[in-house]
């Protein structure tokens, strides 16, 4: 027997009971009631509401909605134009699917799919809709395919003969195909199996498997080609091949031409496994025509250099840490090589280490495989070179002894040194440094005193050639032991009080002072192996050394002071400004101390410095700094920059550094070409300024107008798109001096990149990133 019933643009309460009292026995049969609402599509904690035009009952086999269904339950809506229940003898729901034809639409607050005809699987919560769209809220990708389906509590979504990209709808610049495509909602990650890169219709590379990140980590600038043109290098053609094992490691592998170089093949692998995240990075190179010319013809010209970066933690107290490069041939000439800028220590040496750590309570301890090689561009030296060694250091921390501010620290190593060279020293290194530490901190500031004895065991052998030929006057010697103790008492107060002119704003003042004694101790008869000058500034006027390693002990008896003053208004800082002067008690003879390879003077004996930032409005700001060397009189450097930031992302920054000779050759004694120890004062300017229609213009300039010598110009041109954009920039820069000539060197660049965006996140990343196309990069000052 047929009933039917016809219902124009109502609910049907009295088949919604039916409906729902069927549901509800059916949900309880499958245990649905114990699964999170959240995730379900349709969950018995909340009403289900069905809407349509017409209603069909064939009792006891079906029920047919038709007509503008919609059927709602929480945030999930599902409309068709047909939804059809079918039921068993025993009014089971049958196949456990709803069927749903015609115009299939279904959302929720972060997904939208559409298709023609869709089944619902009411007991695992899944959804199969075909020849069908996608779109995601967050991040905004869609696209087409013949099948999508909800998989996982609405975690996956699997899409079957299809293709994704995140421009608009209308302007598919970009798009990646794939014979089956996977979304983890959770890991923000998509995964697609015979993966196809297309710009409009063309396609650009083709892989197996194909893993990409939808937050700011953009895989996709990997495999675009680069091409630029350099009239030190020449024409420079990269192509990218993309390699993907699993989603845990991708990678590429790009044949390089460089026309004054030679051919050369890159290969990058970035990797993600439980102990951590790393970047593999393999050069070859087959013919270096630039170093035929600089070099004999018994320099070998073939190389490959590997470099490993890797950070990770497992099991929250084991950490593995990698900065380590190698490379093999040409005499380890590594000028022009894939080399990531961060793993230069300073202009001279590259520091290479593998690092395990393990943390407990109370102590920790590390485990290093480390080398340190001598850069230098212009000549082979191998000498300064360490060859690859194990350092072993612990640490021990006894905080709050008997519940009193007092804490201890015993800090232990070991290293050894071997050498490249064989006619240069062999050395192991232990040493051993207990801390005595008092402290007392509060609201208004805080006081501490510290004591330190640096104990230091050298065990130095094959040294008679190098005391022959470095060390005429002091001779190294095999047995050295050092004592070194330490004092140092620091306090600092915070002052507040409010502005005059409104409660918003709050000035804060602190004052700084510290005393810092060490002893001398003679020195000269230990060698010089991981140890160097570190650069003095304002940021590390209260540091207890001179210099990085422990090779050399600076005697020290200074007095340093800073004020500070800070003025907020709510939670922003306005104004800050520091002011700051070491006064050394002692007066040095630079005969004491000779660090040889890393300088021959004694640091200033009176030094004041200064730095400050001022935010003028939300669109102007400032930043200053100085130091003054009071011994010789004169300014040793000063920078000053005048930034302004608009609402649309322009930006115009000026600024003004100097840098005086004297300060140049305490910095870079290894360098002894007088050119380089001019005095510097230069003046710079950069810009980035939106045009029309989606058009952007940057250009920098900078000019030493002591020498009236041009360092860098550079100007570029972009058009952008939330999920693409090209970039032409020309660059004039200075990168050497030529003595035949007398004149400085300069290169000229012409380089063109495609970006393509797999986020909007992504494209908002870095809105300045355009203004890093000379030598000095943009950075904010605020």
């Amino acid at each position: 027997m047929i009933i039917k019933f016809f219902f124009k643009n109502t609910i049907i309460n009295s088949i919604f009971i039916i409906f729902y009292t069927q549901f509800y026995f059916l949900a309880h049969a499958s245990n649905c009631l114990q699964i999170p609402v959240a995730n379900n599509l349709f969950s018995i904690d909340q009403p289900i509401y069905v809407s349509s035009d017409e209603i069909d009952i064939y009792y006891p086999n079906k029920i047919q909605f038709s007509g503008d269904v919609n059927m709602k339950q929480d945030n999930n809506i599902f409309m068709s134009d047909k939804l059809i229940i079918s039921l068993n003898e025993k009014n089971e729901l049958l196949y456990n699917t709803l069927y749903a034809c015609g115009h299939v639409s279904y959302n929720n607050n972060y997904i939208i799919l559409t298709g023609s005809h869709a089944w619902i699987n009411f007991y695992n919560k899944n959804i199969d809709i075909h020849e069908g769209t996608y779109h995601f809220s967050e991040p905004p990708i869609h696209g087409t395919a013949n099948s999508i389906m909800q998989r996982g509590k609405n975690r996956y979504t699997i899409v079957k003969q299809g293709k994704c990209t995140s421009c608009v709808s209308n302007k598919n610049y970009w798009n990646i195909t794939g014979s089956e495509m996977l979304y983890d909602h959770h890991k923000h990650n998509i995964d697609v199996w015979n993966a196809c890169l297309k710009i409009k219709k063309i396609p650009i590379f083709y892989s197996p498997y194909l893993s990409l990140s939808l937050h700011q980590n953009n895989v996709l600038r990997h495999y675009i080609p680069n091409i630029k043109y350099s009239s030190k290098h020449g024409l420079i053609f990269k192509i990218p091949c993309p390699i993907n094992f699993s989603k845990h490691y991708s990678g590429s592998i790009s044949p390089c031409y460089t026309s004054n170089l030679g051919t050369k093949l890159e290969t990058e692998i970035r990797y993600s496994i439980k102990p951590g995240t790393g970047l593999l990075i393999l050069d070859l190179v087959e013919n270096n025509k630039m170093c035929n010319k600089k070099f004999s013809n018994n320099y070998h010209n073939r190389y490959w250099q590997l470099y490993w970066k890797h950070n990770g933690i497992m099991n929250k107290k084991w950490h593995f840490n990698s900065n380590y490069i190698s490379t093999i041939g040409s005499n380890n000439y590594i000028e022009n090589i894939n080399i990531p800028t961060y793993t230069h220590s300073n202009n001279n040496c590259m520091n290479q280490k593998i690092l395990c750590n393990y943390t407990d309570k109370n102590w920790n301890a590390n485990l290093s495989y480390f080398g340190i090689t001598n850069i230098n561009i212009t000549t082979i030296k191998d000498y300064y070179n360490y060859n690859e060694s194990f350092q072993l250091e612990l640490n021990s921390y006894y905080d709050n002894i008997k519940h009193k501010p007092l804490n201890l620290k015993l800090f232990s190593q070991i290293t050894q040194f071997i050498p490249v060279n064989h006619h240069y020293p062999k050395t192991i290194r232990i040493h051993t440094e207990p801390t005595l530490n008092f402290s007392i901190n509060n609201y208004y500031g805080r006081f501490n005193t510290e004591a330190k004895l640096k104990i230091t065991h050298y065990r130095q052998k094959n040294i008679n050639h190098y005391n022959r030929t470095q060390y005429p006057n002091y001779h190294l010697e095999n047995i050295v032991n050092r004592i070194v103790p330490q004092l140092k008492i620091n306090g600092k107060m915070i002052l507040k009080k409010n502005a005059h002119i409104s409660k918003k704003y709050k000035r804060f003042l602190e004052p700084k002072l510290q005393y810092l004694y060490v002893p001398y101790r003679f020195q000269e008869n230990i060698g010089i192996y991981d140890t160097d000058m570190i650069h003095i500034d304002h940021k590390n006027l209260f540091r207890d050394t001179t210099y990085s390693g422990l090779d050399r002990i600076l005697p020290v008896n200074q007095i340093t002071g800073d004020i500070t003053i800070r003025c907020f208004k709510k939670k922003k800082e306005l104004f800050y400004a520091s002011i700051g002067q070491i006064l050394n008690l002692r007066k040095l003879n630079s005969e004491y101390i000779k660090i040889s390879k890393c300088t021959q003077n004694t640091p200033n004996i009176l030094l004041f410095s200064g730095i400050s930032h001022w935010n003028i409005n939300d669109y102007w700001h400032m930043n200053t700094e100085t130091q003054y060397d009071m011994q010789r009189h004169t300014l040793s450097f000063g920078t000053i920059i005048l930034e302004y930031t608009g609402k649309n992302n322009q930006v115009l920054q000026t600024h003004y550094r100097y840098t005086n000779e004297r300060y140049l050759e305490k910095i870079l004694p290894d360098i002894k070409a007088p050119i380089y120890h001019n005095t510097i004062a230069q003046l710079g300017a950069l810009a980035c300024y939106p045009l029309i229609n989606n058009w952007k213009i940057s250009c920098a300039y900078y000019h030493n107008i002591k020498t009236n010598q041009l360092i860098d110009q550079a100007i570029g041109i972009e058009y952008y798109t939330p999920c693409w954009g090209i970039n032409v920039s020309c660059e004039r820069k200075i990168i050497d001096w030529n003595k035949q000539l007398n004149r400085n060197t300069y290169d000229n660049k012409i380089r063109l990149d495609i970006k393509i965006y797999s986020s909007t996140s992504d494209f908002k990343a870095n809105p300045y990133k355009m203004l890093d196309i000379g030598i000095f990069p943009y950075q904010r000052t605020f």
